[in-house]
């Protein structure tokens, strides 16, 4: 008798000659289950958006569907912090991987960084330039002033009740500021794309303004108004074109930031490594001030090896130059400069890791970076 082994036929030669039909394949997932799976892909790891996008045709059609991306974005609400901009440069340095390649451009000064835009002034020229960085498109703005020396800028979406989910390609404002330290005041105006016209705004009494120290200086938008670190903090009223000045909680060096609760607040390293927040409130009689909210040991926030350094003599740097090097704006996440190096670190969570070299300002590129839509708007001059 035959044993089962020498009995046995493979599939394809079956009794009668016929062959095994081949494995069914797995059942394909609905869209809408595919949806939900991509939706819980992290913002901040656009590569794992990449390698999804580059699995199959179905999975990349879907990623790059308009309605797609709107919920995505709904969904997440809060842009990730996909690079920043040194002070001095504008090449966009991007912090995770699968991010565009960007081009360089030497005469470029970075300015602000806001709604998916950012704004340069380029050195020598009379205009400021507008560029999506996602895509490399740009606009060019005219200078408000034939001689525009020692001032600041910031960009912002000029739509009512936008989310910032995706309108860099739409209408846009830019606010310019300027303090005149002879003159003892602070000019201003402000730029709409939508008429390409410049409205001046209303000036300040401003002593002791040095113009020089506030190129490029910080500022984020509360509401309806712009805020400046410029000797003291210049508030910049969008609606009413009128500009107003107030004291700082503390000397030295510090930053204006979005408060927690959404109002203005400032930070400020004090006392060598504590990170010190405060927030602009009414008192009990109804004038605004500061209060001051918590303290943040950076020892404990930061890696270690990230505050001192060991010399070639076997001597300790201490970490007396730390300082906030830049807030990405509505958030909890702030870069600090250190002797080893710039860290991002994410005061909600409680992460930190280094992305650049110490000592230089950085203004956060924050925007959802969808790889298929954004090679779609790059090979059209589009945003997303």
């Amino acid at each position: 008798s035959l044993s089962p082994i020498s009995n046995f036929s493979p599939p394809e030669t079956l009794a009668r000659g016929r062959t095994m039909p081949p494995p069914r394949p797995p059942p394909v997932l609905m869209e809408e289950l595919l949806e939900e799976v991509f939706f819980r892909l992290p913002p901040d790891e656009p590569a794992w958006l990449v390698r999804a996008s580059a699995a199959c045709k179905p999975w990349r059609r879907i990623l790059a569907d308009r309605g797609f991306r709107r919920r995505y974005r709904e969904f997440h609400r809060t842009p990730p912090v996909l690079g920043f901009f040194e002070k001095g440069g504008a090449r966009l340095v991007p912090i995770y991987s699968h991010f565009p390649a960007q081009a360089d451009h030497p005469d470029w000064h970075v300015m602000d960084c806001r709604h998916g835009r950012a704004l340069f002034a380029d050195i020598g020229k009379s205009y400021l330039i507008v560029l999506d960085p996602m895509t490399g498109h740009q606009r060019r703005v005219p200078s408000p002033s034939n001689n525009l020396i020692g001032f600041t800028a910031a960009v912002l979406c000029t739509a009512q009740g936008c989310d910032h989910h995706g309108c860099q390609d739409g209408h846009f404002l830019v606010a310019v500021v300027r303090p005149k330290k002879f003159e003892e005041i602070t000019s201003g105006w402000l730029y709409s794309s939508e008429t390409d016209l410049w409205t001046e705004f209303a000036s300040v009494n401003h002593p002791n303004a040095n113009y020089f120290s506030n190129m490029d200086a910080p500022s984020v938008l509360v509401g309806d108004a712009l805020y400046f670190n410029i000797d003291g903090v210049i508030e910049c009223q969008l609606g009413t074109l009128r500009l107003s000045t107030f004291e700082k909680p503390i000397d030295g060096n510090g930053t204006v930031m979005m408060a927690e609760d959404g109002g203005l607040g400032y930070a400020a390293v004090v006392d060598v490594t504590d990170l010190t927040l405060w927030s602009r409130e009414a008192g009990p009689e109804g004038a605004m001030g500061w209060t001051k909210l918590r303290v943040i040991d950076l020892k404990a926030l930061l890696p270690d090896g990230a505050l001192f350094i060991t010399t070639q003599y076997g001597i300790s740097r201490s970490p007396r130059s730390l300082m906030i090097s830049g807030i990405a704006e509505g958030t909890q996440v702030i870069f600090v400069s250190t002797w080893v190096g710039s860290y991002m670190a994410d005061l909600k969570s409680g992460r930190a890791r280094m992305v650049s070299r110490p000592g230089r300002k950085v203004f956060p590129y924050m925007n959802f970076y969808l790889p298929a839509a954004a090679m779609e708007a790059a090979s059209t001059g589009q945003g997303q």
